[in-house]
Formats: C-alpha cells, sequence, structure tokens
C-alpha cells in the first residue's frame, strides 16, 4: 500500500511540473530555506495590537458585527506599513542565529506538555497563558530575475495558524488572522527585480479559533506564481457539468468559465479543451475578449460518453485554459475536474449521478501522529487510504477548510468530501474568508457540499444573559441566509449544510438547504415526519471512544477498553438506522483518526481522543473491523480480545467478533462454542471461560 501511495504522490509531483509545460505562467513552492524564530522581537511594543471578539470557536448573538467594528478602530496595516519599524521585519537584519527549517512547520507540536495548558489543544504550552511560546517569526531569501519586471507575481499561503501579518522587502502586504483559509498577496510593487527580495512572516498562536489541537506556524506550502497581465486571475476558472434533469446520460455539457486578472491590451482569445482520463481531447471551445474588457468569459463544451466521477471510480478530466493575445499565448493553466452529479432528495437522501448513494463517513481534524498539523502531502494520501481500506467513501474535514492537497488526494483516490467553513458570521472579514473558500475548492468533483458551521448553540436557540431564545434563532437564520446566499452565488452546483445539534425545524433550519444532524438519532426520524420536505444528512453520528489493543478502562494511564461500549453514541447504535433509511443519506463518524486534544473521558495526562475508528498513526482499532463488515463487500471475520491472559484461567472473558457472514462459529482449541446467526449491521459476543490455547472462528455464507 505505502508503494501505491508513493506513486501516487509521485503523480501529484509530476502534474505539478507538467502544469507549467509550454506555459508563460510559473508556480513555484517556497517551502524551503525558512529561518525560524520562536518569541517576539524585543521592540515591538504595541505595534501589533489586534482586537478581536472573545469567542473565536463559536458565534455569540451580541458579538455579531462587533468583529468589523474593532477592525474598523485600526489602521490599513499596508497603508502604514504596520511594523516596518520593528527589527525582525527589516531587510537587512542578521537572522544567522535564527532556526533553519523547511515547511509546513507546527512549532506547537514541538512544545512540551504542561498539566496547567489548555485541555481541549492537548495540553501543549501555547496560547494566552504561554505568550513567549505563541509568537513566531518567519524569514526566507528568494531571487527575482530581472525579467520578471512587469509580471503579476502573487505570493501563496495554504494555511497559516494565525494572525500573520507579512513583509516584503519591507514593506506590509497585509493581515490575515484566520488560521485555516488560503490567501496570497501581489508583491509586484514591492518586488527587487533582478536581485534578492526578503518575505518575513509573523505569526500570532495566542487565540484558539477551535476546541481542539489546531498547531501554530506556517503549517501548510507557501508559493510563488508568476503571471502576465491578462492571464486568469487566481482561482479565476470555474468549471462545472450538466445533463437534463442532473441525471447523466450519453451527452453531457462542461461549462467553463475564465476570469482574467485585468483588461487586456488588445483583442484576445479564450480556448478551453477538454482532456479526457485517458488524455484525448474531448471537446474544444473558445471566445473573444474585447480590448479593455475583463469580464469573464464562459463557454459550453458538449460531450458524449462521459466518464463519470464517484469514489468507486475516480475518473478525472482536465480543462486546459489559454489565453492568446496577437497570437501569443500569454497564459495557459491545466484545472482537473471530474464530471459527475449530486443533490438531495427528501425521501431518497444524497444522489449521486442521479442514484441514492449512502455516505459511509468519517469527521476528521487535520492532525496527525508526530507532525501536529504540518503533514507531508503523502500523508493526506495515506490518511484517505487507509479509510478506503475501511470502506469509508466520505471525509468531512471538522470543523475547518483543509489544505488544497487533501481535496487533491480525494480526487485522484476517490473520497466525497463535506466542505467545512470555520466560523458562521456576516464580518466582512469571515465573508472574505468564505468567498476565498469556495472559490478555491468548488473545481474539485470529491467536494459534494458545503457546511457552513458547527454545533452554534448560541445561534440555535441558547439563551445567554439578555438574548432570548427567539432571538438567538432569528440571528442564526439570518447569518445562514447570508452566507448561504454568498455560497449559491459562487457555486449554484452543490448545496449547504449546518451540522447541528440542536434547534432543529427552528432558526437555521428555516433556511438551510439540507439539514444536518448531530448524534441524537431519535430526533430525525420525528424530524422527517414533521418536515418530509427538508433533506437531511448525518453530519456527526456517533463518539465511541476506545483504545487500541486495551480491553479494560485504566483512568490511570489514560485507556478506555476497545469494546466500544464507552461513548455518546455508538457504531452499532447509529449505523444500522441510517443504512436502512434512505433519507438520511448516510452519515459521518466521529472520528476516522484519534487526534490530538478533547482527551475524553479522562483529562492530564492523557493529551489526545480515543474517538478515532483509527488510532493517531492509523492503524486500525477493533471497531474499525465493524465498518469494515458493513461498509465494503470483501468477507471480514475479525476476533477481540487477544487471548493472553495468564492471571484470568478460568475467568469469563467476552469475546467479540465483528462480521458480514452470514453466520460465525467460534472454537477454543479446536472444541465448538456454538454458531450463531449475524444480524445485518450487527456484531456477535460470545462469553468464554478463559483457557490457554487458540481461538479461533469460522465464517459461513451460503
Amino acid at each position: 500500500m505505502l508503494k501505491i501511495i508513493f506513486a501516487l504522490f509521485l503523480s501529484c509531483l509530476l502534474a505539478s511540473a507538467s502544469f507549467a509545460s509550454g506555459s508563460p505562467r510559473e508556480r513555484l513552492l517556497l517551502d524551503f530555506n525558512w529561518k525560524f524564530y520562536l518569541g517576539d522581537a524585543p521592540d515591538v511594543g504595541t505595534n501589533f495590537y489586534y482586537p478581536e471578539v472573545k469567542d473565536l470557536s463559536k458565534t455569540h448573538v451580541d458579538e455579531v458585527g462587533m468583529a468589523e467594528k474593532l477592525a474598523a478602530a485600526l489602521p490599513d496595516p499596508v497603508a502604514v506599513n504596520l511594523g516596518g519599524n520593528v527589527s525582525f521585519a527589516q531587510p537587512k537584519f542578521d537572522d544567522k542565529d535564527w532556526r533553519l527549517l523547511d515547511l509546513p512547520h507546527d512549532w506547537a507540536v514541538e512544545l512540551p506538555f504542561g498539566s496547567d495548558a489548555d485541555v481541549k489543544h492537548g495540553f501543549k504550552t501555547v496560547g494566552g497563558k504561554y505568550p513567549q511560546n505563541s509568537i513566531g517569526w518567519y524569514r526566507r531569501e528568494f531571487d527575482l530575475p530581472a525579467g520578471d519586471k512587469g509580471k503579476v507575481l502573487q505570493l501563496e499561503f495554504d494555511g497559516v495558524y494565525r494572525n500573520s501579518l507579512v513583509w516584503l522587502n519591507g514593506h506590509c502586504l497585509g493581515r490575515h488572522p484566520d488560521g485555516y483559509g488560503s490567501f496570497r498577496y501581489d508583491i509586484s510593487r514591492f518586488a527587487n527585480y533582478g536581485g534578492k527580495n526578503e518575505v518575513v512572516v509573523r505569526v500570532d498562536a495566542n487565540r484558539f479559533e477551535g476546541w481542539f489541537y489546531e498547531g501554530a506556524g506556517i503549517y501548510r506550502h507557501v508559493w510563488l506564481e508568476k503571471t502576465s497581465p491578462g492571464a486568469v486571475a487566481p482561482d479565476g476558472v470555474f468549471v462545472w457539468t450538466s445533463f437534463s434533469n442532473n441525471v447523466p446520460q450519453a451527452t453531457g455539457e462542461v461549462h467553463a468559465r475564465a476570469q482574467l486578472n485585468g483588461p487586456v491590451a488588445n483583442d484576445a482569445k479564450i480556448s478551453f479543451e477538454v482532456i479526457d482520463p485517458s488524455g484525448k481531447t474531448a471537446g474544444r471551445a473558445g471566445q473573444l475578449v474585447k480590448a479593455g474588457s475583463a469580464s469573464p468569459s464562459e463557454a459550453v463544451i458538449s460531450l458524449s460518453s462521459p466518464q463519470l466521477w464517484s469514489p468507486e471510480s475516480p475518473k478525472l478530466y482536465k480543462l486546459i485554459t489559454t489565453v492568446a493575445n496577437e497570437g501569443k499565448v500569454i497564459d495557459r493553466l491545466e484545472t482537473g475536474f471530474g464530471i459527475r452529479t449530486v443533490a438531495f432528495d427528501a425521501t431518497n437522501g444524497f444522489l449521486l449521478n442521479g442514484r441514492p448513494y449512502t455516505l459511509k463517513g468519517t469527521c476528521n481534524h487535520q492532525d496527525h501522529a508526530g507532525v501536529g498539523s504540518a503533514l507531508p502531502d503523502a500523508l493526506q494520501y495515506y490518511r484517505v487510504a487507509r479509510l478506503k481500506e475501511m470502506g469509508a467513501n466520505a471525509y468531512r474535514t471538522s470543523h475547518n477548510p483543509p489544505t488544497p492537497e487533501l481535496l487533491e488526494a480525494c480526487d485522484r483516490l476517490g473520497m466525497l468530501v463535506m466542505d467545512e467553513n470555520r466560523r458562521l458570521d456576516t464580518s466582512a472579514q469571515t465573508l472574505e474568508d468564505l468567498k476565498q473558500f469556495v472559490l478555491r475548492d468548488r473545481n474539485h468533483p470529491c467536494v459534494f457540499m458545503w457546511s457552513l458551521g458547527n454545533e452554534e448553540a448560541y445561534l440555535q436557540g441558547r439563551t445567554a444573559g439578555e438574548i432570548t431564545a427567539a432571538a438567538s434563532k432569528e440571528a442564526g437564520a439570518h447569518i445562514t441566509t447570508v452566507m448561504q446566499d454568498l455560497v449559491r452565488q459562487l457555486d449554484p452546483t452543490r448545496d449547504c449544510t449546518v451540522a447541528m445539534n440542536g434547534g432543529w425545524g427552528e432558526g437555521i433550519s428555516t433556511v438551510i438547504e439540507v439539514q444536518g444532524f448531530n448524534y441524537r438519532t431519535t430526533n430525525i426520524g420525528p424530524f422527517h415526519e414533521k418536515f418530509p420536505n427538508q433533506p437531511a444528512i448525518g453530519t456527526e453520528t456517533a463518539s465511541t471512544r476506545t483504545t487500541r489493543g486495551i480491553y479494560a478502562d485504566d483512568k490511570v494511564q489514560g485507556y478506555v477498553a476497545a469494546y466500544g461500549e464507552n461513548g455518546i453514541s455508538k457504531a452499532w447504535g447509529w449505523w444500522p438506522y441510517y443504512a436502512t433509511h434512505p433519507f438520511t443519506s448516510g452519515g459521518f463518524v466521529w472520528t476516522g483518526f484519534d487526534y490530538r486534544g478533547e482527551p475524553t473521558p479522562y483529562k492530564w495526562p492523557c493529551i489526545n481522543s480515543h474517538f478515532g475508528i483509527m488510532d493517531m498513526c492509523g492503524f486500525p482499532k477493533d471497531i474499525c473491523y465493524y465498518y469494515q463488515s458493513w461498509w465494503q463487500d470483501r468477507p471480514v471475520l475479525h476476533l477481540a480480545p487477544h487471548w493472553n491472559w495468564p492471571d484470568k484461567t478460568g475467568q469469563e472473558i467476552l469475546v467479540r467478533v465483528f462480521s458480514n457472514c452470514q453466520e460465525v462459529e467460534l472454537f477454543l482449541n479446536g472444541r465448538s462454542l456454538g454458531k450463531q446467526a449475524m444480524e445485518p449491521n450487527g456484531y456477535l459476543d460470545w462469553k468464554v471461560s478463559y483457557a490457554p490455547g487458540v481461538l479461533g472462528a469460522k465464517g459461513y455464507a451460503g
């Protein structure tokens, strides 16, 4: 499997290399040879004071709109060249004693643990209590050829946690508070052409945006993109497909839209070419752009016998967008996409390519084992491949926009994605972040819907201070409407949901396109009876707590028995219901992998969750085989626990079998302990008096 993952990862690198082939466009990875300093500049003073609302993790009704008021009281960082007089931001600053490293980088994972640190973030000594550990500076030099003068240069950050300020050659490019969204700066006017350039980034991780481990630093890739004036704008291509009645047929249409980065000086031609999965041209279209125009260009290309994308058959097409001016190609951009339809039906649930399709999904935070939030790309492929082996076909990016490389892995390997926004709010910054998030991700075929938020109690009806339940629900409905309308303008091909743990049928529920249910399986049936025309989805369905290979709770060691009886909702509590009620669409388990933070049910010295179906390294727990039994078609027969109990001879041991066989027979030292019939979506238990030897089982089908 590792060889397969490596081959896929290598193919991604090769695809990136061919991306610029024959094109004036360049996209350069700037991950290497950064200098890093943990701590703040000695002369920083109050330069970087940035007030924010008290709670960044959940939106409070009385704080709606407050972010804009706080930001309005501060100067524009670019206009005043914020921090231009701070030593660390100076181009000639001597950073020879700073640490040399490559990105992605998460400095929080390197910090020591502390019993008084934030429990939800895994007791890492970062955040407001530890200001000395919560500011980091990065510096990097790069050269620009003199020939780049006149080009449009974009410095792109896939993700920085959090509240970053960026300088180029001593000039402040801007501030980006959000810790999860991608952002970019046009550096053309501050660049030093024909010489060295110095980029400096200050990262402030004093504030938490979530209630889980979030990391700290430039934990995703950094890119430098060079294009000509009149080239395609960043995230300027949108490609989607359509069929009559939204059901795939022998002929379909590819819609291609391109926005240029500015008006063209002379009449230009935009050409669109569709390349099928085998590498052959499947269709072409073109359009003239008049001189001085910057309006988006759009074309429709008819395709016969299209090859559909699905998790079972992730066929990928390419759209090649070419901009030519006076016969000279000034831009050539490749955009991957897939041909498929997605929809929701109130009776039949989620529809993929016109047919009911049950979502067998997992929620997942972005951190992994020893690397924290700074995952190498190959680990994204590894995680998706592990989930597919289990039978999963869907992935929820809980609770924030993911790195682009995760979506690329899901496109290529075949995994549907519920793409989730971090903050439910209507502030200008939040709406701009949402806009950039949708523009960045809307071409990925794996993305089947947008999630605007998660468990926003203060907008679902919770009373707080003078805020009434009615005011809470009204605010929730208003915010959701504004955000959903924005998403619809940018991407009319997918529906939105909000993952809710209460308030169903009121407030947010009255405006959201697809009702999300977190836990409480008993509520989804009555809701459907009362609102039979409202589509639904299980956004978060079960949170079973287990430790791999451990079969008794141990509070001192922080272990939870692997039998899977500890949790809010167990696997066998939700899946049998969702599997047999199509209107639910299926759902997402909390979580696919263990993750840092939220240690439950124990606290210190336990530093990570036990919710994962797999542990932090991706090794399967026993419960993984329950899902594998019912989420895929290969025969499964799994026994638990191990059979080494030298101090328990004669004592009763609970033996659990996960299988999709029709019947299972258990044996101890060759003696049959009986045969049991397997209920669909179930499991089997035996109580066995322990004796040394061999415990075995046989599964029967037909």
